[in-house]
């Protein structure tokens, strides 16, 4: 084997081990991500209310859907404070 594949082996591997051990990076932006969760959770919200409203009356139906699109936000942000907490980057 001569040097120069050798040398290129090397930094195979070393490149290897660091994409193993580096985590993730970002899939989507922040900005583009609280617009999606925005439009999700509103979306989510109303279709709830829109159910619930001729069951259980308007102010208990409106109730549910603010529950439910707020719950949304609930697991978002949940997930990003454990993100930022155990992700060290």
């Amino acid at each position: 084997m001569t040097k120069q594949q050798n040398k290129s082996s090397k930094e195979t591997k070393e490149k290897g081990t660091k994409l193993a051990s580096q985590p993730a990076g970002a899939w989507i932006p922040m900005r583009t991500g609280l617009i999606i969760i925005t439009i999700v959770s509103v979306v989510m919200a109303v279709l709830t209310a829109w159910q619930a409203v001729p069951i259980k009356g308007w102010v208990e139906g409106i109730l549910w859907g603010v529950l439910f699109g707020g719950s949304i936000w609930v697991i978002f942000l949940g997930f990003l404070l454990y993100g930022r907490l155990f992700r060290k980057e």
